[in-house]
């Protein structure tokens, strides 16, 4: 009956829940770095892959006689408008260079070589076509403008590529390299078939 009556210290109760908390908080807190110290081992991999499938194959016979290394600076200007009259101060010019290598050709699949008598040939030669462009670079646009020029759009630098590149742009290569062309296209034939016997005589018929 004595136990019961003894006195008994508060103070060291307290200290002695405190340390049995925290060492339970801290063989949490062990584990938990451990879990991510663990975890750190292992990694995830992925990988991506483009499965493509070739439809079609078609057989081109394209000789490309010049290549034209060409270098220029494109154009654009405009201005805005209110009801469709222009605002005054609010022009807008934007410039781009750009330089590249067209090629020009024929489709050799469309070149005839005929006998036209016992010893000669005669060459039908189609009508020369863009091959290609090669080794395409076009600096960033350069833009000037005038106080009012936020009025204006901007110009859309695809559509002024686009004007460089069009077909009217192809087809004045050609018109002012026509003469070459057809020469170039005699040399050409010309050292096939002289490959095969120098004595053929050779002539030549050009399209258009």
């Amino acid at each position: 009956m004595n136990f019961f009556k003894a006195r008994v210290l508060l103070w060291p109760l307290l200290l002695i829940t405190v340390l049995v908390v925290a060492g339970t908080g801290a063989a949490f807190a062990f584990g938990g770095l451990n879990a991510l110290a663990l975890s750190s081992l292992f990694t995830s991999s992925s990988n991506e892959r483009d499965s493509q499938v070739v439809q079609a194959v078609t057989r081109v016979q394209e000789v490309a006689l010049l290549s034209l290394h060409i270098e220029g600076v494109a154009r654009h200007e405009s201005n805005g408008e209110i009801f469709g009259v222009a605002v005054p101060a609010s022009e807008k010019t934007t410039l781009i260079q750009y330089k590249f290598d067209a090629k020009l050709g024929i489709d050799g699949s469309q070149v005839k070589i005929e006998p036209s008598g016992p010893k000669s040939f005669r060459v039908t030669i189609p009508q020369f076509i863009r091959i290609g462009f090669d080794d395409p670079a076009f600096e960033d646009p350069l833009e000037s403008s005038n106080a009012l020029s936020w009025l204006t759009p901007p110009a859309v630098q695809t559509r002024m590529i686009n004007n460089i590149l069009s077909d009217e742009n192809k087809q004045k290569y050609i018109t002012q390299n026509e003469a070459a062309l057809k020469e170039q296209a005699k040399v050409f034939y010309s050292g096939i078939i002289a490959s095969i016997d120098p004595e053929i005589t050779i002539g030549f018929e050009f399209a258009g």
